[in-house]
């Protein structure tokens, strides 16, 4: 009988893992070990690793560790983000290394000046980070808060060149003019004739450097690539270019443009569109020497350096977008035969700081779609199965076996039924599923999913709720639909029993993160219940594989790759603030966790929407550690 059948396969998992599955596998399905998640691992017990300089250090005992030590306290929070500003230091010297070899192969004779947009993630630790890293590193403020935060951090540190972006208005340029005076480094962008007229009124021409933004009229394909081309909200079009030379010109600012910007967008992954934007510049750059800037001496190429959240790209990202930049700069200087090469300016953002942050997420509770395979025990069940098992092993294509399962689907989920017979069409339905499952495996098949169709055999039928907030973690899932990786932290020495949908403790239906990208293998890979979780070209799909179903609750998932951008536009949505912050470091071979702060309090999260005087100071996620009382 199939409740037998699918019995046994789940007892497989429970009695010390499949023989057939290898942690190089869990590496390939979860993305491990390479690309920009090569500081995340499997140890030989299967539990998930954080690696640093060469040491690995296991999440389950960082997860010990900030339990025993901190799990009294007010604020503490079972789900936790991990800070690890050591990475952004890892990401800087990669992108050093990166443009200094290929500017050495091509014989490059400019400078490179790389320059961190705060706007990125504006957390203390992680501009320090950068600052640390590199005493050259040059910063970028698109705001004049923006400009605060980098005038009184770099107070001490006033050679660091400041690219000074963003709309502005008289009092933006003041303060600009103010932060020169005091023996800041300020770069200031110029997008449109009006701040051009401004600065010309505001400024004497010796003492500014100007930056002139243009529109790229080119299009490189990524994630953002409409922040490019002529509708862009960024930059000058090129009527308001040659006006703003002109007046530059005529007033004396010609001899202060001392750079040109353009951006193509963030995540670029089009390489040879990033040949093109190169040459483009250096075109540009040429052609405004030309018309009498002859102050003009470095090319600022923006951003756009992608990060692999899918870990599907064979290779290096730095290594390619700094090969693919420079390929394109010094193909159009040797054809307009200039020796004298700009020098080059990347604010490298996302690339920088991604990988810095992860949330550790705790599983309240698991939730299953359909009832347990114990309620198709009844014999007149038992045997409706048996007669549409015996109807799916005479199809031999996906539009017989999609047939048959939307027959079977029509007839159990269309008719008004009793609390008792409703249970038990559910039960059949979700028994069905498994034997399509099954049959599907055998044929090869891994998509039956029809507009008129039932739903998909694949979806996962299990949803753990964890103990976060989509918004608040991860809020550019719900913003653009971006993809996080998902690990389990323990049991990865096993092949996925199936696939789970993550769902927030938030009373709201797009609080879920449920993607998963499933990653190319020659043949496809499947859970113990026949859930495909690679696929030849790679796919992204619905499920996030787990090792094992009863041993989820109470367990842990890790979401990877956040440091760029989810704290700066965290949302409180029903007023759930800030996690627990814990920051991993390694000093002299030995690991700690530091306590940075706790979870945002109810009290807290109150006062920030003008409530005052209200006691609660307990923070609003799910205190299931049991060690509160109340």
């Amino acid at each position: 009988m199939q409740s037998v059948r699918m019995t046994v396969r789940g007892s497989r998992t429970m009695t010390g893992g499949d023989t057939g599955w290898s942690v190089s596998q869990a590496r390939t399905v979860y993305g491990l070990a390479r690309g920009d998640l090569d500081f995340l691992d499997v140890n030989d017990d299967g539990d998930l690793c954080i690696c640093i300089d060469g040491h690995r250090i296991s999440l389950p005992e960082i997860i010990r560790r900030v339990q025993q030590r901190d799990g009294t306290r007010d604020t503490y929070t079972s789900s936790f983000t991990v800070r690890i500003p050591q990475l952004i230091t890892d990401r800087i010297r990669r992108l050093r290394a990166a443009f200094r070899r290929v500017l050495d192969e091509k014989g490059y004779k400019g400078r490179f000046l790389p320059v961190y947009p705060v706007k990125v993630n504006q957390r203390h630790d992680y501009v320090m980070a950068v600052a640390r890293s590199d005493p050259e590193y040059g910063f970028e403020a698109g705001t004049k808060a923006e400009l605060v935060l980098l005038g009184s951090l770099l107070a001490d540190e006033r050679d660091r060149i400041i690219v000074c972006n963003g709309a502005k208005d008289p009092e933006y340029l003041r303060m600009i003019r103010r932060h020169i005076k005091s023996g800041h480094k300020l770069w200031v962008s110029v997008e449109s004739l009006h701040e051009a007229q401004l600065i010309t009124d505001i400024f004497d021409p010796a003492s500014i450097h100007l930056v002139l933004r243009l529109k790229p009229y080119l299009h490189v394909e990524g994630y953002w690539s409409h922040s490019a081309g002529r509708d862009s909200k960024f930059g000058l079009s090129i009527h308001d270019l040659l006006c703003v030379v002109d007046h530059f010109r005529s007033t004396g600012f010609a001899g202060s443009v001392s750079a040109i910007l353009g951006h193509v967008g963030s995540q670029v992954t089009d390489m040879e569109g990033l040949r093109h934007f190169g040459a483009f510049m250096v075109d540009m750059y040429s052609q405004l020497r030309e018309l009498g800037l002859t102050g003009l001496r470095t090319i600022d190429l923006g951003g756009g350096l992608p990060i692999d959240y899918t870990s599907s790209y064979r290779g290096s990202y730095i290594d390619a977008y700094a090969d693919s930049i420079i390929s394109g700069l010094v193909r159009a200087l040797d054809t307009l035969d200039c020796q004298d090469h700009p020098d080059l300016m990347v604010e490298a953002g996302r690339g920088i700081t991604a990988t810095s942050s992860l949330v550790v997420v705790r599983v309240l509770e698991v939730r299953s779609v359909y009832p347990p395979s114990s309620y198709v025990s009844d014999p007149a069940l038992s045997e409706v199965l048996e007669a549409f098992r015996a109807r799916l092993e005479q199809s031999e294509s996906a539009d017989g076996l999609g047939r048959e399962w939307r027959l079977f689907h029509e007839r159990f989920t269309q008719r008004t039924s009793s609390l008792q017979q409703l249970l038990k069409d559910e039960a059949l339905v979700g028994a069905a599923r498994a034997l399509v499952r099954e049959r599907a495996r055998a044929l090869g098949v891994t998509s039956l999913v029809a507009a008129d169709g039932p739903s998909d055999p694949w979806a996962p039928e299990h949803i753990a709720i964890g103990n976060f907030s989509v918004f608040n973690s991860i809020a550019d899932h719900v913003l653009v639909g971006q993809y996080f990786p998902a690990v389990p932290v323990t049991g990865l020495d096993t092949r996925p029993e199936t696939t789970i949908r993550l769902a927030d403790i938030t009373c709201d239906s797009d609080g879920e993160f449920s993607q998963f990208y499933r990653r190319h293998t020659g043949e496809v890979w499947y859970t113990l219940d026949d859930r495909p979780i690679t696929t030849p070209g790679g796919q992204m799909g619905l499920g996030i594989p787990i090792p094992r179903l009863d041993g989820l609750k109470g367990s842990y998932i890790v979401l990877a790759l956040l440091g760029a951008y989810q704290d700066t536009i965290e949302m409180n949505h029903n007023l759930l603030g800030d996690l627990l912050d814990v920051e991993l470091s390694l000093k002299d071979g030995q690991w700690m966790v530091r306590w940075m702060g706790g979870a945002e309090s109810i009290r807290d999260v109150l006062e920030d929407q003008g409530y005052s005087g209200i006691s609660a100071v307990v923070d609003p996620y799910m205190s299931d550690n049991g060690t509160r009382d109340d």
